[in-house]
């Protein structure tokens, strides 16, 4: 579900596959129907064109391959304030649709409905495009390491990458909205910290309903020039990635907003800075 990181198809896909496997419905369902239906995965941001509308089908109970099938040939279109715009498929991304003309702009305040026509049924779903968030803010734009050793049991020493500072990010947030926090190396000359597993230039946080967020080292793993962008997020997008906590005893279906089928149709907005790591 990767195509762009911050914009488009990126911005979420990399949230839903990074982030302990954030919707993981969107991937594969823990609870599936007994009849194969059409699954939307369905974003849309501000600012941004059209390209992370996602269309496949489930997998009935029972069957032996888990991953969704695309679906390539369904009529995909977006309406907003009564105007159509068909979507046409991705080209070398099958069962992803985007809208390749110049006259659709996605805003802020602006509420779209989306219609899949496929096999003689009709699949639809509401969003709107959040507010951009507010006074978005960062205690300090340097995080500091450093190499430090650390003796083990057996008394031997181990080179260690600790870092010397947290940052608090903070935005407003009264009224008690979602939002999650990306944070990528964006430096050409960055080196790594350590490895910690894979060593992706990737960091993305659980959708939080507080104003801030602290930052430490531990989500860090290069040095040099990073950025962070802040998603504002709809309630739909926040109780999905909730449901996909359920107990799989209870058989539940995962939560959805869309009418006849399964899956998600959200939207983002979002704001950045920009942050600096040394190694000292």
């Amino acid at each position: 579900m990767t195509k762009r990181m911050m914009t488009g198809r990126g911005a979420c896909a990399v949230v839903l596959v990074y982030a302990a496997g954030f919707l993981g419905g969107c991937r594969t369902n823990p609870v599936l129907p007994q009849e194969t239906e059409v699954v939307l995965q369905g974003y849309l941001y501000a600012g941004q064109p059209v390209t992370d509308i996602r269309v496949t089908s489930s997998v009935p109970i029972g069957a032996s391959d888990s991953t969704y099938p695309p679906i390539t040939d369904a009529s995909v279109v977006l309406v907003r304030n009564g105007t159509t715009y068909a979507l046409a498929p991705t080209p070398g991304s099958p069962g992803y649709y985007e809208y390749a003309g110049t006259d659709l702009s996605v805003v802020v305040g602006d509420a779209f409905s989306i219609q899949i026509r496929y096999g003689g049924e009709q699949v639809t779903a509401q969003t709107s495009i959040p507010s951009t968030p507010q006074g978005l803010g960062i205690s300090t734009t340097l995080l500091r390491f450093q190499v430090d050793s650390m003796q083990t049991p057996n008394g031997t020493f181990r080179t260690i990458v600790q870092s010397l500072d947290t940052a608090l990010v903070s935005w407003n947030n009264s009224a008690g909205d979602y939002y999650y926090v990306v944070v990528e190396s964006v430096d050409p000359s960055r080196q790594l910290l350590r490895l910690a597993g894979t060593a992706t230039r990737l960091f993305i946080s659980q959708p939080t309903n507080q104003a801030t967020y602290v930052l430490n080292g531990n989500s860090i793993l290069y040095t040099g020039e990073h950025r962070l962008r802040l998603f504002h997020i709809n309630k739909e997008y926040a109780d999905l990635y909730r449901s996909r906590q359920q107990d799989s005893r209870t058989l539940n279906e995962p939560l959805t907003n869309v009418v006849n089928g399964l899956g998600i149709f959200s939207a983002f907005a979002s704001d950045s800075l920009s942050f600096m790591v040394t190694l000292n």
